[in-house]
């Protein structure tokens, strides 16, 4: 069994019969592997008898008689703290330092330099997005096509559309489903493209800004909110658009009476998952267990971090990913932009210039007739995105849409 022993110096491995030897074995092994006299040794869980300016108050290990498993040192790669005061010269395996840039250095670590290479890992209650409300009918949209047209049987994104206040609370108003190719497992988006641009521009008109994702996950009897691979993808997106940003998670799950339930959540990732983010340390692959059955609920780090849960400190290099989800409160409103034109890039139903002509004919103002988020961007596949900026911008403040654009709209719907 493996044991890691974390000093002053870094943290250097030793090997142990098994966790049922006692306290005063391990000193044994510690003295004769990092030639640590035991009288010199204090043994404790806690990393914080490194730093202490009163060690000897760390009284979690004193017991020699004590198994080293009833003290928490129970598994292999097991973490235990070891401080001394004499002088020694660390043992091989103690950690480089690692320079941005030269790379690793032979110098020993010293406890800052330790805190500051690893990411601790720690369950956060506040997420920076204070609140997320949706418009009831966009996410209606958007979750119905998810459940009742794929049935569940195919991974399906959007990119939110809305703005967020000074308080940090967020509202969304408009759900963009961008080109994609979905699978039972999961799904590939196309990211950056010509859609995407005038996607955003059209938004920016309206008085909107990205402010998150939206993604279904598939329909298995899964113990776990999100993946290895979809953390990952949640990392590199709340990384490439900030902080504050946001994924809902539409999933279904079999209630007690054995009955489909559809799930409509919201999170965050972390801020210690976005320093994993950042180091790229997320492999988007998962963990497995002791049999090497896979874990998807888990995922694998490329480098080890130290995770608290509660009284218990580890370190590895596979982490729940619950420990990486800060939940976020959801609310509903009904906003000012309409969902009723068929959505894009949807296998069905395809929109088609019929669908144009049906809004148009509606008994309302013309300005209101457009005000759908989908129906502009089925207008930008024919008419100019700086054109349209300035119908949408009319749209969204009231005011009367140019004549001649109207004349433009009506001839592509046939009406003129």
């Amino acid at each position: 069994m493996i044991v890691r022993v974390r000093t002053r110096d870094g943290t250097e491995r030793i090997t142990v019969p098994s966790s049922d030897i006692t306290v005063a074995k391990l000193k044994e092994i510690l003295e004769t592997e990092l030639k640590v006299p035991k009288d010199e040794q204090i043994l404790s869980t806690s990393l914080d008898v490194l730093t202490s300016k009163t060690p000897e108050e760390f009284k979690d290990m004193a017991n020699g008689r004590a198994k080293i498993a009833s003290c928490g040192i129970d598994t292999n790669g097991a973490v235990v703290h070891l401080m001394y005061g004499c002088e020694r010269e660390p043992t091989k395996t103690t950690a480089a330092v690692r320079d941005a840039a030269r790379g690793l250095t032979g110098r020993k670590m010293t406890v800052d330099d330790m805190i500051a290479a690893q990411v601790r890992i720690e369950r956060q209650e506040a997420p920076h997005c204070v609140s997320v409300s949706f418009d009831a009918n966009a996410a209606n949209v958007f979750q119905s096509y998810v459940n009742y047209t794929l049935g569940f049987k195919q991974v399906r994104f959007g990119w939110l559309y809305g703005a967020r206040d000074d308080d940090g609370k967020t509202r969304v108003d408009a759900i963009y489903e961008p080109e994609q190719e979905g699978t039972e497992e999961d799904v590939e988006v196309l990211e950056d493209t010509l859609e995407d641009e005038k996607a955003d521009a059209l938004a920016g008109a309206l008085g909107m800004i990205r402010v998150g994702c939206i993604i279904s996950t598939p329909k298995d009897e899964r113990d776990f909110t999100l993946s290895a691979r979809e953390v990952s993808r949640v990392a590199r997106l709340q990384s490439k658009f900030g902080k504050e940003f946001v994924t809902a998670v539409v999933s279904t799950f079999e209630d007690e009476d054995d009955n489909w339930q559809v799930s409509f959540e919201a999170f965050q990732l972390s801020d210690a998952a976005m320093k994993v983010q950042e180091r790229g340390w997320f492999t988007g692959e998962c963990g497995v267990d002791e049999d090497g059955d896979e874990l998807k609920g888990v995922s694998k780090l490329t480098n080890e971090v130290i995770v608290r849960d509660g009284p218990s400190i580890n370190d590895v290099n596979a982490v729940d990913n619950d420990m990486f989800l800060v939940t976020v409160p959801i609310l509903d409103h009904e906003g000012a932009i309409s969902t009723t034109f068929p959505v894009e890039n949807r296998l069905h139903p395809v929109q088609t210039v019929d669908d144009l002509k049906d809004a148009l004919r509606k008994d309302k103002p013309y300005g209101e007739r457009l005000r759908d988020f989908h129906l502009l961007l089925f207008l930008a596949k024919h008419i100019d995105i700086n054109e349209l900026a300035v119908i949408a911008s009319a749209v969204h403040h009231g005011e009367d849409v140019p004549e001649g654009y109207t004349l433009l709209i009506d001839c592509l719907a046939g009406l003129a």
